[in-house]
């Protein structure tokens, strides 16, 4: 479950210069979620120790529709798929043979690094934003989560031009998780059954959605 912990998160260990505000130039981030519908991208996911040191390297494609839909596909060096079509979140762990299902709720995402990318409404009400200017050819803010009981410590997103280049997260474990993103593909059409997911033979389901019920 490690992966759904972290999912859209990232960070990165920058040197930055002085702030920039915001009002002074262009926001890259806003610039980015204008008119934002759907992305398709491939990623490369490294985490990292808090000394540095490679703990995890993962790659694979993700697809995210508005409102509240993503297809977040790990590829190697193991496949699991995170999927929700806005109402049912599924988990699937092919090496394990295992699926979850689980109730999906706008406030699972609403205040995680997935809000951002899927451009929540209310993204000022659960981060604060600070322009951090041009890094390495990278436009980048830095958002730090309002709640104080928030699993990370900081989300630092960089923008080659209006196109979403990196996501970098840090979390409370002192552990960083950086997201490179290639072939990115904003306002394309993306099918619908990529954010439905068909559950496959001989496979062992928690559907937590019943003890729920219970």
């Amino acid at each position: 479950m490690n992966n759904l912990k972290i999912l859209f998160v990232v960070i990165i260990c920058l040197s930055s210069s002085a702030l920039v505000s915001a009002a002074e130039r262009v926001d890259p981030l806003k610039v980015f979620l204008k008119e934002f519908e759907t992305l398709q991208a491939d990623f490369t996911q490294t985490l990292l120790s808090e000394d540095g040191e490679q703990l995890e390297k993962t790659t694979g494609t993700l697809y995210l529709q508005q409102p509240g839909k993503f297809n977040w596909h790990y590829k190697e060096p193991y496949v699991q798929k995170i999927i929700t079509n806005g109402e049912v979140l599924w988990i699937y762990d092919e090496d394990l043979e295992q699926l979850t299902i689980r109730k999906f709720e706008s406030d699972m995402i609403e205040r995680t690094p997935a809000a951002i990318i899927l451009g929540n409404s209310r993204l000022e009400q659960h981060f604060i934003q600070v322009d951090l200017g041009n890094i390495e050819g990278f436009n980048w803010v830095e958002l730090t989560p309002r709640d104080l009981d928030a699993q990370y410590k900081n989300i630092r997103i960089g923008f080659d031009a209006k196109r979403l280049g990196m996501m970098i997260i840090a979390d409370n474990l002192g552990q960083t998780t950086r997201i490179d993103f290639n072939d990115v593909n904003k306002n394309t059409n993306i099918a619908d059954k990529l954010f439905n997911f068909e559950v496959p033979a001989d496979v062992d389901v928690i559907d937590e959605r019943l003890i729920e019920s219970n």
